[in-house]
Order: C-alpha cells, then sequence, then structure tokens
C-alpha cells in the first residue's frame, strides 16, 4: 500500500511508544501522532480510543492488557473505530520497522474495526 494512498491508516501512538517513532513515520509520508502531541499524556484508554475515533485514526500501543478488552467491548455495543494495533513491548528499531511493514500492508478500510498484533508484521 503506498503510504499516499487516499485510503491509508492514520495512527494515534499511544504513550509507552517511543514518541520519535511519530516523526520518522511522518518523514516517510505517512499520518501518525503521538498522544504527547495532543495533550493525551496520562488519559485514560477508553478516552484515547475515543479521541482516535473522533479523529479517524487507528490506535498502536504495547498495552494490550486494556486495549483488546475495549476493541472487543466497541463491538458488542455496536460502536466502530479504526483499528487497534497492539504489540509487546520491542527495541525501537523492531517497532519502527514493524509499523512500518504495516503501514505498507494494509488500508484503513482494512484496518477498521479490528485489532492487529504487530507480530504478525515481522
Amino acid at each position: 500500500m503506498s503510504k499516499h494512498e487516499p485510503n491509508a491508516p492514520k495512527f494515534l501512538l499511544d504513550e509507552h511508544i517511543w514518541a520519535y517513532l511519530a516523526n520518522i513515520l511522518r518523514e516517510q509520508g505517512f499520518d501518525v501522532t503521538h498522544v504527547c502531541e495532543v495533550g493525551l499524556v496520562a488519559t485514560p484508554d477508553s478516552e484515547i480510543l475515543q479521541y482516535a475515533v473522533d479523529n479517524n485514526q487507528a490506535v498502536v500501543t504495547f498495552n494490550i492488557r486494556d486495549f483488546v478488552p475495549l476493541g472487543i467491548q466497541y463491538f458488542e455495543d455496536g460502536k466502530e473505530h479504526f483499528g487497534i494495533v497492539v504489540s509487546d513491548e520491542i527495541p525501537q528499531g523492531e517497532l519502527q520497522r514493524r509499523v512500518t511493514n504495516l503501514l505498507e500492508k494494509i488500508t484503513a478500510d482494512e484496518l477498521k474495526n479490528t485489532i492487529r498484533f504487530l507480530q504478525d508484521y515481522k
């Protein structure tokens, strides 16, 4: 998937994700924001997901324990989101590589209302 496609996913990186990754991905042409850039540090996960929904963004997080149940709750409530991407904590270089792989291989439509595991995009 070309990063310049109109249907490319937009990402919101959660607070424990390396903040500079947003800059690197933007330099590659992707639409990526970090929660610290929009005043969402120390914000409850449900509010982060709602912010992402309001801005057509998928959340990228290491917080599997809280975000997977949130995604399931959205499904059960019939609410839509733009995707949740979860990962174990991995080194910065590997994180950058996997997120870039995901952004290049999936459309926003394919990511919508799904929970994806970054380990699948090695």
